[in-house]
């Protein structure tokens, strides 16, 4: 929240370090400098106004399928897509994603829509960070307010601990009475790699008894996922009625 007023080199004859001044003067030091300030669509020098296609700072207005919402002949793809004013999405993996919803409805007239459902994004530091669908935060905005939120860190799992990086953690976002998954978060090496399985599941109402049955090979980082959706049935398993259960059943021939 604050104006940086320039950056200058911490040492102009080697160049090495970086110092940022801020509008009241402060500096502050560093080794590097991250750019993250975004990226703004260049729609200047198209005319837009003149063929009848609404647009914003943020982008084209353009409807689920892509299509301009105020001139029906034009479609928009990619960072400079508004879909219903949610915003752009300015992922690679988005624009393809696009680009299949403008060939089924421009080119083969079958509806077809944007679905930011189960979108993935990932940041590639290391370890990288991953998520995909609601984070906590967004569900709870969104209006889910029953849910359940399990954790399952790395130093529980084998094969991060055979490869001598057990700092991370996969977190899920459960919706309690569906048991229905709603959003996943990851902390791990190759943490993008996991996005997959998990927006699938999301994109397709999968109950998360599907991921904590399924077999997964070992060791992989990702049974720390399995760990994690096994929590949400450690209760039942667990409860009062279930041991009294087994304990009938027991005389059972």
């Amino acid at each position: 929240g604050v104006k940086v007023a320039r950056v200058e080199p911490m040492d102009p004859a080697s160049r090495s370090g970086v110092v940022g001044v801020l509008a009241d003067g402060t500096r502050i030091a560093g080794t590097h400098l991250l750019l993250a300030v975004g990226r703004a669509p260049r729609l200047g020098g198209l005319d837009l106004p003149a063929a009848g296609v609404q647009a914003s700072p943020r982008g084209v207005a353009v409807r689920p399928d892509l299509r301009s919402v105020s001139s029906s002949r034009v479609w928009a793809v990619g960072d400079i897509a508004d879909p219903e004013g949610i915003g752009p999405r300015a992922f690679t993996h988005v624009a393809s994603h696009h680009a299949g919803i403008v060939v089924r409805s421009m080119l083969f007239r079958l509806p077809a829509r944007v679905d930011y459902a189960a979108l993935p994004r990932v940041t590639y530091t290391d370890p990288e960070i991953a998520q995909v669908g609601l984070t906590e935060a967004e569900a709870r905005a969104a209006g889910h307010d029953d849910l359940r939120i399990h954790r399952w860190p790395l130093s529980e799992n084998d094969r991060a601990i055979a490869e001598g990086r057990p700092e991370g953690v996969v977190k899920l976002v459960v919706a309690r009475r569906t048991g229905r998954l709603l959003g996943a978060d990851f902390l791990a090496p190759r943490a993008g790699e996991m996005d997959g399985l998990y927006g699938l599941m999301i994109g397709r109402k999968l109950p998360l008894s599907a991921l904590a049955t399924m077999i997964l090979p070992y060791p992989t980082l990702s049974e720390a996922g399995k760990r994690a959706a096994g929590e949400h049935y450690a209760p039942r398993l667990l409860s009062p009625f279930t041991k009294r259960l087994i304990g009938w059943l027991k005389y059972l021939p």
